[in-house]
């Protein structure tokens, strides 16, 4: 799945793209679209009802994974033999349960959630930094290697520099993109 159309970028650019160059763009597209899931660490997709299994723990919440997240409804907990859990009450990314999370009998079993999480659509901010990311890669020819403006200096390389996601790009996605901290680390948030 694509974050941006060709017709998007058309928009940002102000002018209609021909079809010997919409080839050209829509490759743009697919790849930065693959660079920012990628760097995001989510799809941007919308799942409805889906299982998210998730691995046992004494503590009072367990977490669910940062790809299951936002969380637009949880329809049932239970352990991975069926039986279904009470008492577990969901806040900002975690479950949680007086009684901790291990099964009575079977200690070992795992927690699964039947969840429906993701994006109904793509976010206007993933949209826009596709789209801009796209325009600045169309903006350098193959093989340019440097450009200065004054007195225009063209600096061109044996092949043009290797294409990523501009540090721009990267600031505007921080709020989507996975957090990472360690369960090792930080228990009841306290560090160890």
């Amino acid at each position: 799945m694509t974050l941006a159309t060709v017709e998007q970028v058309a928009a940002r650019l102000g002018r209609v793209i021909d079809v010997q160059e919409q080839p050209r763009v829509q490759a743009f597209i697919d790849d930065v679209s693959a660079m920012v899931r990628d760097y995001c660490g989510t799809d941007f997709q919308f799942h409805r009802d889906q299982a998210v299994p998730l691995e046992p723990t004494p503590d009072l919440s367990i977490h669910l994974p940062y790809w299951a997240r936002p969380v637009a409804g949880i329809s049932s907990v239970r352990w991975d033999d069926g039986t279904a859990v009470d008492g577990w009450v969901y806040r900002q990314g975690s479950l949680w349960r007086s009684e901790g999370w291990r099964h009575a009998v079977q200690p070992l079993a795992s927690v699964v959630v039947t969840a429906s999480y993701g994006y109904p659509a793509v976010p206007g901010t993933v949209t826009a930094a596709v789209c801009a990311e796209v325009i600045r890669w169309l903006a350098v020819q193959p093989g340019v290697e440097r450009e200065r403006v004054g007195d225009l200096e063209v600096t061109y390389g044996a092949t043009a520099p290797t294409q990523g996601l501009s540090p721009a790009t990267r600031e505007a996605l921080r709020r989507y993109r996975r957090s990472v901290i360690s369960r090792d680390v930080w228990r009841a948030g306290h560090a160890l």
